[in-house]
């Protein structure tokens, strides 16, 4: 009997008390659990609160395994809080961390499900950087494989090469800027001497543009009289417009009458000489 006692005591101890203490239980997924099993801890913003009980595969139609959390009662979990994997340290045991969320916002309800959030753990990241790390030496070896004797000699006569071309395009810059200086000083003395022949004969082209406004201005009077002939020429053709149209028909008659007049003289011409014609002929 006392042996049975220790043992229990001894089992209380392991296990803890904390067994037959309520326990809400939660649900979250994620699409790659490596490191999580049964019994894996849960923390609540690093407090320990609760462990992993259970673990299922993805229901058809949806993604990610199923993680079953037993924490705490009364852990304040809210609606914005979120589950995730972590270790502690770098290469520490992994462990479901639960963020606390927003303390104003509403509290889940025991059975529902956290949302979760994937957080590339080292063991998914090392095979991508052992495929960068490969690729990295390829490339310092095809650098190295560039960057051999004859390119860097290469290269060496390429920007001596370079340097030569700027000095002597400096020279040359040099050369049109000196150029460009003479053009703008003979410029100036060229605007300088339009400007004082302008001021020497300022007189005349004043002359010469008032004789100009005379002209001009004469010029529109004799467009305004030219106007005012070609209306009263447009009056006189409308009111005595009939007697145009009669005097044009009369000479349309008597152009007419001249060329019947002249059709009868080239066909009997005696009428020119003669008051009656000619009798006919009797045909034998």
């Amino acid at each position: 009997m006392i042996s049975a006692l220790i043992f229990i005591a001894f089992l209380v101890m392991i296990i803890g008390l904390s067994r037959w203490e309520d326990k809400d239980q939660y649900r979250t997924s994620f699409r790659y659990v490596g490191g999580i099993e049964k019994g894996s801890l849960v923390r609540y913003s690093g407090l320990e609160v609760g462990r992993v009980i259970g673990m299922n595969p993805p229901a058809d139609g949806e993604q990610g395994i199923e993680v079953v959390l037993e924490v705490q009662k009364g852990t304040p979990v809210h609606v914005d809080s979120r589950a995730f994997m972590t270790t502690v340290g770098l290469l520490g045991s992994f462990y479901i961390e639960i963020s606390p969320g927003t303390a104003d916002t509403t509290l889940l309800s025991p059975g529902d499900v956290i949302p979760s959030k994937d957080i590339t753990a080292y063991a998914q990241m090392s095979g991508s950087v052992t495929q960068i790390t490969d690729e990295t030496n390829e490339l310092l070896k095809n650098l190295n494989q560039i960057m051999d004797k004859q390119n860097r000699e290469n290269i060496k006569e390429t920007l001596a090469a370079l340097a030569e071309i700027s000095t002597t395009s400096a020279n040359n810059l040099s050369a049109i800027e000196n150029n460009l200086n003479t053009v703008i000083t003979n410029l100036d003395r060229t605007v300088g001497s339009v400007n004082q022949l302008l001021a020497q004969n300022d007189s005349s082209i004043t002359n010469s543009i008032q004789g100009l406004e005379s002209l001009v201005s004469q010029s529109n009077e004799i467009v305004d009289n030219l106007n005012k002939v070609v209306k009263n020429m447009d009056y006189h053709m409308a009111e005595n417009g009939d007697s145009y149209a009669e005097m044009i028909n009369h000479l349309n008659s008597l152009i007419r009458n001249l060329e019947i007049f002249s059709q009868s003289i080239k066909e009997q011409p005696w009428n020119l000489v003669r008051k009656t014609p000619l009798p006919e002929r009797e045909l034998p």
